[in-house]
Order: C-alpha cells, then structure tokens, then sequence
C-alpha cells in the first residue's frame, strides 16, 4: 500500500523500493503494509480487490496472513538507521546533479538499472537517497529518466543535434485517452508509444503525458507494462 495515495500495487520479492503507479511517489516496501502471495497472478488479482474495495478488512487480512512469511525472506541483520545519512546532516557537496547524471549514462543508459543497486551506488559516492530520491522523479517528469518497471529506472537516449521539434514535448494526454477507447482493453506501455512514434511524436512526450493521466487518476496499471482506463 502506498503510504501516501493509498492504493495497492504489486512487486517481485526481494524489491526494496518501486515507484507508485498512481501517484508516481518512491514507495519504500521495506516499510509499507504489505501481502505476501505465491505468484504474480494471485498478487494481480489481489491489487484489483483491494484497490476496488480500498484495501478494507480483505487487505488488512492479508497482511496478518503473510506476516510471518514475509519476515522469513528478510535480511537476518536489521538496518542501522542511525548511521543513516541525510541532507540535514551533512552540508551539500558540490556536483550533486552532475554526479547522479554520470552515474545514470554508466548504470542505466544501455539497460535499466534498479532502485535498490542505485540507491548502494548513490551512497557509495556520497549521494543522499533523499535528494536522489526526489530528483529522478523531477527527471521522469522531464522525460530524461523513465520507469521500464516501477522497480527499475532507464535514462533517456538524447543527441546533441536534436531539433527543436524533437526536444519539445507534446501533451498528448487526450490523444491516448482516445485510443484507449478505441482498444477498450489494457494496452502495453510500447505499444502506446510505438503508436505515437509513427505520427512524429516522441516518446518522451508520450511517457510525460502517461505519467499525467496516472497522477490525474485517468488511467492506471494493471499490471506492469501495461496501462487502462480507469
């Protein structure tokens, strides 16, 4: 359950952290409510239930059912969060930007790298999670980081001869409503943007405008990589 907007997602086991599909907050599962079930069907399914009933005593069940399997699959050693760093505790070093952007182009620009490994890397170089935190998702909503998963996280190709045409997004938020309509079922994430691709709009602008529609509630995920109406 997301601790902020309160509606129910899934993730594999062992994800320490994914990204929200409904408000697009960073949901740390290691501290969240959470069911555990035997496979991703029964999760799925599960998700639709709850977010329908909004959670209820079904969820809320769930939880005291799984409590002691989830438990098992915990590391043994708890973390220290005491020795855990923040931005209040230790004065901004210079670069910070400039730093998580080349840690980006090494670990996520050929293929999409976790959360949970960009978080050790981010600490590794002095990097705050809380700052990482919030500034991959201002680099989402730019269109130069995208989510393949909502555990994992990509940076966007870019050249330095891009036009004009192609560095300005396009809100295209209506356009995909419409074709939701007219598919009147789930639909991949690459469908959608190979769709748009076709007609000259980037996928940026699709992404961007995808991540509007899920924060307004117009759309939502049902499972990963694909999207509906709501």
């Amino acid at each position: 359950m997301c601790a902020k907007c309160r509606n129910f997602t899934n993730s594999p086991v062992g994800q320490k952290r994914r990204r929200c599909s409904y408000c697009g907050s960073i949901i740390d599962i290691t501290k969240a409510n959470c069911a555990l079930f035997d496979g991703p069907e029964q999760a799925m399914d599960a998700v639709k239930e709850f977010n329908a009933a909004k959670g209820g005593n079904e969820f809320q069940e769930a939880v005291e059912r799984s409590k002691e399997r989830y438990r098992s699959l915990l590391p043994k050693t708890p973390v220290d969060i005491d020795r855990m760093t923040t931005d209040d505790e230790q004065p901004a070093l210079p670069g910070k930007r400039a730093r998580l952007i080349a840690l980006l182009e090494e670990e996520a620009k050929e293929k999409p790298c976790t959360l949970d490994r960009l978080e050790e890397l981010s600490e590794a170089r002095g990097l705050s999670w809380t700052w990482v935190e919030k500034t991959i998702q201002d680099l989402s909503n730019s269109g130069t980081l995208i989510f393949p998963h909502p555990w994992e996280v990509q940076l966007v190709e870019t050249t330095e001869d891009s036009s004009p045409k192609s560095i300005a997004e396009r809100d295209v938020s209506e356009e995909i409503i419409s074709f939701l309509k007219m598919r009147g079922e789930r639909v991949r994430v690459d469908e959608i943007v190979h769709h748009f691709e076709k007609r000259g709009i980037s996928e940026a602008s699709v992404d961007s405008s995808l991540e509007r529609l899920m924060r307004s509630g117009d759309i939502f995920q049902p499972t990963v990589g694909y999207v509906s109406l709501v």
